[in-house]
């Protein structure tokens, strides 16, 4: 691979039971949720992203320009076909979709943190590979916001195997505590809100801006 060697895994297979509509779907200023978190994505110094999503998913939360190259170069979409069974499956299904491009390190995402800017991305990266060219032999670089571990969280390729044993609504931030690796502390609150339920939404929706 070349450029940060950094593929992420997004998470959008998500049930929106709590929600009971599709989340992804919804206008979030100019844009919607689902598309305001993946545009993140794709304007950071990431190699590939992994889009994972539940089977026969439309991508109409996706704004058009994101289907066509060259925007759609550095992307994959992955259809889940086990996402019913939880949040691990979708997981999986990115880190198998993942594993061929050899990657330095697998980011994971969540498709409902649209307000997850770039710059908070691109400084977990640079933290990694800062570490990794140090000869530092972190499992992990993960965020942390008020002394809670959120998402994204970067994995080394030996913590695969790992994430591949992770049942049900598991998420990767169960197996952090076995695990050595870095926190990156953050204070801004609005950058780490997932957006699930109604009130959640009600709540967010008129704050749409985030820093770059």
């Amino acid at each position: 691979m070349v450029g940060t060697g950094l593929v992420a895994i997004f998470l959008a297979a998500g049930k929106s039971k709590r929600m009971g509509m599709n989340k992804l779907s919804l206008p979030l200023g100019t844009q919607t949720i689902g598309n305001s978190s993946l545009q993140a994505a794709l304007a950071s110094t990431l190699d590939h992203i992994i889009v994972v999503t539940r089977e026969n998913d439309p991508l109409d939360w996706m704004e058009q320009a994101f289907l066509f190259s060259p925007r759609k170069d550095v992307w994959t979409h992955v259809q889940c076909v086990e996402a019913e069974k939880g949040q691990a499956y979708s997981l999986h299904a990115g880190i198998v979709a993942a594993m061929p491009m050899e990657p330095k390190g697998i980011l994971v995402l969540l498709a409902d943190q649209p307000f997850l800017s770039v710059l908070t991305i691109n400084q977990m990266i640079e933290k990694f590979l800062k570490l990794s060219e140090m000869k530092k032999s972190v499992q992990f670089v993960a965020a942390r916001f008020e002394g809670v571990p959120r998402p994204p969280v970067i994995f080394s390729p030996g913590v695969f195997p790992e994430l591949l044993q992770l049942k049900g609504d598991e998420g990767a931030r169960k197996i952090l505590l076995t695990l050595e690796g870095v926190f990156v502390d953050y204070f801004n609150e609005q950058e780490f809100i997932d957006v699930d339920t109604l009130a959640d939404y009600e709540r967010v929706k008129g704050g749409t801006e985030k820093d770059d």
